[in-house]
């Protein structure tokens, strides 16, 4: 099944040939073709997640692919990109709840995936919104999840990351990070951005259930992560994802 094959695969990132002549709009149209190809195979939802509030097209129990041998699947990799995990959830949650973090505030969504904490971000009056991702296609999603609830985020697919961009406070102020340490040596060079990213006075939230390569990140002497709140998961996470409940940290210090 080729949901079976995601589970297995978690470590392995999706890969796509970018060309850096193309700016952010080029990519959206080179890659509009697979727009239809979301919706046939994803569901609009806003059930068994932590945000009812946002409706999002995610990978489910309904949709074709969840039952679908790999090879039939109609992307390149595995859908990575449509299903909304526990990190972000509760990333997301955060920001729901709490809006005065974001509410006038420029806001980076790294890596930001199906596009929910950017969504949030959007909702709760931030100035502006950015959503970064490095896949194409979840650049695309994230746009047809935004239109879908009717805000307005800017989405780029550059590698901020890997090129070290961190951004001038006119670009963004807050950065937001879910699920991002889920494999090296991305965990690495996120950590050095991180780093960056703080010493410029940027304020930094993250998401994450307890993965190892964030737990170790957090607990290495120097850094200073303050735990701000744990949310429960549904039992459909359990079931589907093996999770329970998801943290998020405020960044004050990587060493």
């Amino acid at each position: 099944m080729l949901y079976s094959f995601i589970l297995i695969s978690l470590a392995v990132s999706i890969s796509f040939q970018q060309d850096p002549s193309l700016d952010t709009n080029a990519w959206l149209e080179k890659y509009d073709k697979y727009r239809k190809v979301i919706e046939e195979n994803t569901e609009i939802t806003n059930e068994d997640n932590l945000t009812p509030e946002i409706r999002l097209h995610l990978i489910t129990p309904k949709s074709r692919l969840w039952n679908a041998k790999t090879q039939d699947s109609p992307f390149k990799d595995s859908p990575f990109f449509a299903f909304y995990w526990a990190g972000g959830q509760g990333l997301t949650r955060y920001v729901l709840d709490h809006p005065e973090i974001v509410r006038g505030q420029r806001v980076l969504d790294l890596g930001s995936g199906c596009g929910a904490t950017a969504i949030a971000a959007a909702r709760c009056g931030a100035k502006s919104v950015t959503a970064n991702d490095i896949d194409p296609l979840r650049c695309l999603l994230t746009e047809m999840n935004a239109r879908l609830n009717k805000v307005a985020v800017n989405v780029t697919d550059t590698d901020l990351i890997s090129s070290m961009k961190i951004g001038t406070a006119e670009d963004w102020n807050v950065v937001l990070v879910g699920d991002m340490f889920y494999e090296n040596p991305l965990a690495d060079k996120l950590v050095k951005w991180l780093r960056s990213a703080k010493l410029a006075g940027k304020f930094i939230y993250i998401g994450d259930p307890g993965r190892y390569l964030f737990v170790t990140t957090k607990d290495r002497p120097g850094n200073f992560f303050a735990h701000i709140i744990r949310y429960k998961l549904g039992m459909k996470m359990f079931q589907d994802h093996g999770v329970v409940d998801t943290d998020v940290w405020k960044l004050f210090h990587l060493s």
